[in-house]
C-alpha cells in the first residue's frame, strides 16, 4: 500500500496553462433551437466539453444533449448532473451508452447528489443522496460492462438477468462526479472519477476538497493507471459593467442558492441567518426576484465568477498557482447581456485567452457519422 501511494503522489503534478481545458454548462430553460447555436458556438469557439444540467422540472437534459450531438462534432458532451433517485441506474446506463454511440464516442456522464428533492417530498439528506449516488455509479459501471453479476445494495437491486441487450460502444464512459462536498469528493477518488467542482471559490475550501479526492483514491487497492482530473467553474457573469453583472448573477444564483448550505458552513456563513432563510424561502416559491434581494455582492464574490474579465483571470490565476487543476467551467448566464452566443465569445476573448493564449486555434475536428440537417 506504501508503494501505491508513492505511485500516487508521484502522479499529483501542477497542471500548465497550456494543457487546461475549458468546459461550458447549459441551463435548460432556453428553447430547443437555442442549444443547436450554443452548442455550436461552444464547439467553434474552443471549448472541449459541453454540461446540459438535469435539474427538476426544467427541460429534460436527455433529448437537449443528443439534440446538441447532432450539430457538433468534436465537442464532448453529456448531462450533469445525473442522480439515480429520479432515473434509475438501468436507464441512466441506457441513456449514455446510446449517446456514446450516436456521438461517437463523445459522452461524458455527470453523477452527483441532486437537488430539489423537497418539490417532491423526498428524503434529500446527506446520507441518502450520497449513497444513492455510490450504488448508481457501482450500477452504472456494471451495466456498461455487460456484467451479469447480481447486486445488492440499500437502495438498488439487479438480478442476473439486468444486462443490456446491445453493446456500449465503450464500457469506460468517463464519469464525472459533480459536488462542493469533501465526501463526495473522497468517492471521486475512490472509484477514480473525474472531480467537477462548481460554485467553490475559496483556495483554502478548493485545497481541502482536492485533497480529499485523492485521499479517497488511496484508499483503494485498485490503482488507476489514468491520472485523477480535477475540474473547477461554475456560475459566471462576465462583463465591463460590474453592477449589471452582479445583478444578473443574483438572479441565477437565487435558484441554487438554498442548495449550497455546505459550502456555507465551510467559509463561515451562517445558513440560519435571517437574511439566508428569507432567500431560501421565496427562492423555494419560485418567487428568484425577490430571493435575489436578500444576496448580497460579498455572496456573489464567493460563490461565481461575476464581474469585470480582468478580476476574473485574476481570481482563476491566484487559485492555478496553487491548485494543479485541470479544466474550468463557465455556467450561466454567461454575461448580463446579449445573446449566449455573443456572452460566450466574450468570455473565450477576455478571460480565457489570457490564461491560454492558443485557446481555440488547436482544435481538431472529428469525422463524425451524423447527418446535420441545417
Amino acid at each position: 500500500m506504501e508503494n501505491l501511494a508513492v505511485q500516487k503522489k508521484e502522479k499529483v503534478k501542477k497542471v500548465s496553462h497550456r494543457d487546461l481545458k475549458f468546459f461550458v454548462a447549459l441551463q435548460t430553460y432556453e428553447p430547443p433551437q437555442e442549444y443547436i447555436r450554443i452548442g455550436k458556438m461552444a464547439e467553434k469557439l474552443g471549448f472541449d466539453r459541453i454540461y446540459v444540467y438535469d435539474d427538476l422540472m426544467y427541460r429534460p437534459s436527455w433529448p437537449i444533449v443528443n439534440l446538441v450531438a447532432t450539430y457538433t462534432k468534436r465537442i464532448q458532451l453529456g448531462p450533469c448532473v445525473v442522480n439515480g433517485r429520479y432515473m434509475h441506474p438501468a436507464l441512466i446506463a441506457q441513456n449514455i451508452a446510446f449517446l456514446d454511440d450516436y456521438s461517437q464516442k463523445r459522452a461524458i456522464l455527470g453523477l452527483g447528489r441532486g437537488a430539489f428533492y423537497d418539490f417532491l417530498n423526498m428524503d434529500g439528506s446527506e446520507y441518502t443522496t450520497r449513497k444513492v449516488c455510490e450504488e448508481t455509479i457501482q450500477l452504472v459501471k456494471k451495466f456498461l460492462k455487460k456484467d451479469p453479476t447480481p447486486y445488492k445494495g440499500e437502495f438498488f437491486e439487479a438480478n442476473e438477468k439486468a444486462v443490456l441487450r446491445f453493446d456500449p460502444p465503450r464500457p469506460d464512459i468517463p464519469l464525472i462526479m459533480a459536488t462542493w462536498n469533501e465526501k463526495m469528493a473522497y468517492m471521486a477518488g475512490q472509484y477514480g472519477m473525474e472531480l467537477q467542482i462548481a460554485e467553490v471559490w475559496n483556495p483554502d475550501h478548493l485545497k481541502q476538497i482536492y485533497d480529499t479526492y485523492h485521499e479517497g483514491a488511496l484508499s483503494t487497492a485498485a490503482f488507476y493507471d489514468k491520472e485523477l482530473i480535477f475540474n473547477i467553474g461554475g456560475m459566471s457573469c462576465v462583463s465591463y459593467d460590474e453592477n449589471l453583472a452582479y445583478k444578473n448573477a443574483k438572479l441565477v444564483m437565487s435558484v441554487y442558492f438554498p442548495y449550497l448550505r455546505t459550502i456555507m458552513q465551510r467559509i463561515n456563513i451562517n445558513p440560519e441567518s435571517e437574511y439566508i432563510r428569507q432567500m431560501t424561502h421565496y427562492s423555494k416559491l419560485g418567487n428568484y426576484v425577490k430571493a435575489s434581494s436578500y444576496i448580497t455582492d460579498d455572496l456573489v464574490e464567493k460563490f461565481s465568477m461575476t464581474g469585470h474579465p480582468d478580476r476574473i483571470v485574476e481570481k482563476l490565476g491566484k487559485i492555478l498557482e496553487i491548485i494543479p487543476v485541470n479544466a474550468i467551467l463557465f455556467s450561466p448566464p454567461y454575461g448580463p447581456t446579449g445573446s449566449n452566443e455573443e456572452n460566450l465569445q466574450f468570455i473565450a476573448e477576455n478571460v480565457i485567452k489570457k490564461l491560454h493564449p492558443s485557446f481555440g486555434t488547436e482544435k481538431k475536428e472529428t469525422t463524425s457519422k451524423i447527418t446535420i440537417v441545417e
